[in-house]
């Protein structure tokens, strides 16, 4: 049997699907619009074909990671009937130097639209503090390969602990706080980074940072602080034209996975990667990964990119 399979058989998975079915049952929280996205089951769609999935030796990775996901449901019955709603800046200040001391690459703030909360699932409150942690680049310029995979799961097991640990922290100040996990989220996380000024999607269809270009990984905490310092423009809109310009992840995509031109749902909704072509080679060849190794923001300086781009487009 699988390490997939098993996992899923567990108690503990199936306490996680209980625990999101009873939150979506509630009538007090955030739930999704008619057009939000179906969250794609990495885990469901690994049982189906039976193979592929993580190797036996990722189960001291694995672990940990789950049950960072449940304790990311668990812990909302801790929350108050009633918390506060209003933050200082230095609550913010330590907020910021918190998530960064634990290992957080960046923070922001934005509120969420119900458009980005996946069909049948919910969050507990629409304000979000948004995480963004590096994946070692060691490890991802390996993709494909056991490595690769191992540095992914470790960002989605220390930047769950982070949200959690986060999360608790609003708790003790009186906030209510929901954990939203790096791996099985309840939200699409890209465009919240997006718009909390964290980057900006690129046609990987990953969020592209400054600190890390796209090698990280992301989480969010839903808050009952509603004054969050929310950025009024994000300044970095210039990723997208590089895209148009570089195109190297579209390139060397192994399954050709990547659209190369997004498809615009309409609704503010852009989807980068078929998945029909991306899950199997992803699920065959260790996670892949392929499209965050390749580009050139992984390897080179984003404000060096960024000043050759900007020179290039005003001499053009």
């Amino acid at each position: 049997m699988s390490l997939t399979r098993k996992f899923a058989q567990t108690p503990m998975f199936k306490a996680i699907d209980r625990m999101e079915d009873e939150l979506f049952e509630r009538q007090d929280v955030v739930h999704p619009a008619k057009e939000s996205p179906e969250r794609f089951e990495i885990v469901r769609e690994m049982i189906k074909r039976n193979e592929g999935g993580p190797p036996v030796r990722m189960l001291p990775i694995m672990l940990p990671t789950l049950f960072g996901i449940r304790r990311s449901l668990q812990t909302l019955k801790e929350n108050d009937s009633s918390p506060k709603t209003s933050a200082s800046t230095e609550l913010f200040e330590e907020i910021e130097r918190f998530a960064i001391q634990l290992g957080a690459s960046s923070v922001g703030y934005t509120k969420v639209p119900n458009q980005w909360v996946f069909q049948n699932k919910a969050i507990t409150y629409e304000n979000a503090i948004v995480l963004s942690m590096e994946m070692d680049k060691v490890g991802i310029d390996s993709a494909p390969s056991p490595a690769c995979m191992k540095t992914v799961m470790e960002t989605y097991r220390d930047l769950g602990h982070i949200a959690n640990d986060l999360a608790a922290l609003l708790r003790e100040h009186g906030y209510g706080a929901h954990a939203g996990h790096p791996l099985m989220g309840l939200a699409l996380y890209p465009p919240l980074a997006q718009m909390a000024g964290l980057g900006w999607m690129g046609l990987n269809g990953i969020i592209i940072t400054p600190e890390h270009g796209p090698r990280v990984r992301l989480a969010a905490v839903f808050t009952s602080i509603e004054n969050l310092p929310i950025r009024g423009e994000n300044e970095h809109g210039w990723v997208i034209d590089y895209c148009e310009s570089c195109r190297i992840c579209i390139k060397k995509c192994p399954p050709s996975a990547l659209y190369g031109s997004a498809r615009d749902h309409g609704n503010g909704q852009m989807t980068y990667v078929d998945n029909d072509l991306c899950f199997p080679y992803f699920a065959d060849y260790y996670g892949c990964s392929v499209c965050v190794s390749v580009c050139p923001l992984n390897h080179v300086s984003y404000n060096k990119l960024r000043e050759k781009h900007l020179e290039k487009g005003i001499a053009t």
